[in-house]
């Protein structure tokens, strides 16, 4: 049987994931895991429309403009028998994702590597427009994974991203420990 957890946030908005493995880190219980829904990134094309959607810049929205643009986005994934979800630190979408062809697959850079060198692959789902600006709602390939606290009273408390840096070289020690 699969643990799972529910991950809430400060706003009071929650995000179901699945308890992949424990790891104990000097004393303190941490946990890896998955959210059930599929993770998606909003997600607008800088440039001009005569460059091809290889050439195109993303960027990643602020939450401003994530609360501006998400009633569209929501709508046009609606088309697709998707439903679009602000839920606990993540967008998700509800239902069944189509498969990733080729042609929808964009390697895109992690927003939270300085150096900009770690690309991962998203399958762009659906592209809308809003005033006058192009936008993509993209999910990852490869599953997203967030390392917790394991706090005693049961609530699991999300890492913010400098804890998760300083505690990497940690958690990929205690993994391999876990592989062996």
């Amino acid at each position: 049987m699969t643990d799972l957890l529910t991950l809430n946030d400060d706003a009071g908005r929650a995000l179901a994931c699945e308890l992949v493995t424990e790891l104990e880190i000097d004393g303190t219980q941490y946990g890896l895991v998955i959210p059930q829904s599929t993770p998606v990134r909003l997600m607008a094309w800088e440039g001009s429309e005569e460059e091809s959607a290889e050439d195109a810049l993303l960027a990643d929205l602020d939450d401003d403009e994530i609360d501006r643009v998400f009633p569209t986005a929501r709508a046009v994934l609606a088309e697709q028998n998707l439903k679009l979800v602000d839920s606990a630190y993540l967008l998700i979408i509800e239902g069944e994702v189509p498969n990733a062809e080729e042609a929808e697959v964009y390697s895109i850079a992690d927003d939270e590597d300085e150096d900009g060198d770690v690309e991962e692959e998203y399958q762009l789902l659906e592209e809308f427009f809003f005033e006058d600006r192009r936008y993509g709602i993209f999910t990852p390939l490869d599953p997203v994974m967030m390392f917790v606290e394991l706090v005693d009273d049961g609530t699991p408390r999300v890492l913010d991203p400098e804890e998760t840096a300083r505690l990497m070289p940690d958690f990929e020690e205690a993994l391999l420990d876990l592989a062996e």
